[in-house]
């Protein structure tokens, strides 16, 4: 075969290769993180956050001043494989925290764009959606983070971590482009600083829909991780663990077909018993609020809020649980326990029903 022939054919090849070199990246990125990151949030996690966000924001730095160009597809590879480990890690402590999936299929949306803007964009660091999604896991990240240093989760740190993450891409995207800056006379800075309000403006964009998001409870309370959840009878305190008589359900209910049933006798209370999980010395007001479904209206009707002020730290959970405030009743119901006046943490959604001749099966839990 001609040698011409045969390097026209392998550079072909390798050309294909660094096209999905940005992909490949971001998959090796979420199969780290997977494997390193524990169930409960410790320090070193938080240092692998902080290391995957600053490092992204470092290389990107390289990228824009055209450092060593010759070595630019490693840091595409590297700030790539950044964001894949950034996002896969604040999926899975996001998802740990929500009662829904609607972050889940956010971050999902995100990730897809950024695996294409790979394939669709001529330069990386002339890409909006780069700095865009710099914005987006950097208000996650540091919503995420911001707890662990002041002890509380409140509103105020959420809107600070937006803030936060809007002046370091604009920091950061400024530092970079300095050099290039002090080069252009006065008409070309105008058009620079154009250029630079066009590539922020969707950054500051998604992240004002992220406001617009936790407005409407749709971002999870992290870092609070629910570790139990039941809906039980017959609530006892014994040697320092809650325990209560939990009732047999079909098997298929392992599948998620159909709502637990839970069967009750006249007078008869109904519990909701939780362990959350939170980090030291973290104060939460939670709250549990319980529903009824009304077939008339076709809504949840409240049947009653119980608030749950908790401190984070003990590795089992905090221990919580509330109970219908009147008499249980027939029909469909559901208990959230949540935020106070925030987002939903859990729910528990089941049927009650009259308890006949017949007694059902049941058995122990405890929370220790």
């Amino acid at each position: 075969m001609n040698p011409q022939k045969l390097l026209g054919r392998f550079e072909a090849q390798v050309t294909v290769i660094r096209r999905f070199l940005p992909a490949f990246a971001f998959f090796c990125g979420f199969t780290w993180d997977s494997v390193t990151m524990g169930r409960v949030v410790s320090f070193f996690d938080l240092l692998v956050l902080t290391a995957y966000y600053f490092g992204a924001g470092l290389i990107l730095v390289l990228l824009v001043r055209e450092i060593k160009p010759q070595w630019q597809n490693w840091f595409t590879f590297l700030v790539q494989f950044f964001f894949g480990g950034l996002f896969s890690a604040l999926v899975v402590f996001y998802f740990k925290s929500s009662g829904s999936l609607y972050t889940f299929v956010i971050v999902l949306f995100l990730v897809g764009l950024l695996v294409a803007n790979e394939f669709l964009a001529e330069k990386y660091v002339s890409r909006t959606l780069t700095w865009t999604l710099f914005a987006v896991c950097g208000t996650m990240y540091l919503n995420f983070l911001i707890p662990h240093i002041v002890h509380s989760i409140k509103a105020v740190w959420f809107y600070l971590s937006c803030v936060i993450s809007l002046a370091l891409v604009y920091g950061i995207r400024r530092f970079a482009s300095a050099p290039q800056r002090q080069l252009l006379l006065l008409g070309g800075k105008k058009l620079q600083y154009r250029s630079d309000l066009r590539q922020l403006a969707p950054a500051a964009a998604m992240v004002l829909l992220l406001v617009v998001f936790y407005q409407l409870h749709l971002i999870p309370p992290v870092p609070l991780v629910l570790k139990e959840s039941y809906v039980c009878k017959d609530f006892t305190k014994e040697a320092g663990a809650y325990q209560c008589q939990a009732e047999k359900q079909p098997f298929w209910r392992v599948l998620g077909i159909g709502q637990d049933v839970i069967h009750f006798m006249e007078g008869e209370k109904i519990y909701s018993l939780n362990a959350v999980f939170a980090p030291k010395r973290i104060t939460v007001d939670l709250e549990q609020r319980w529903w009824l479904f009304d077939d008339k209206s076709v809504a949840w009707l409240s049947r009653g809020v119980v608030p749950l002020p908790m401190v984070g730290g003990r590795e089992e959970g905090w221990r919580t649980y509330s109970y219908i405030n009147a008499a249980a009743q027939p029909g469909r119901w559901k208990v959230e326990t949540a935020l106070k006046d925030g987002a939903i943490l859990a729910v528990d959604y089941f049927i009650a029903e009259v308890q006949g001749e017949t007694t059902p099966k049941t058995y122990t839990v405890q929370v220790k």
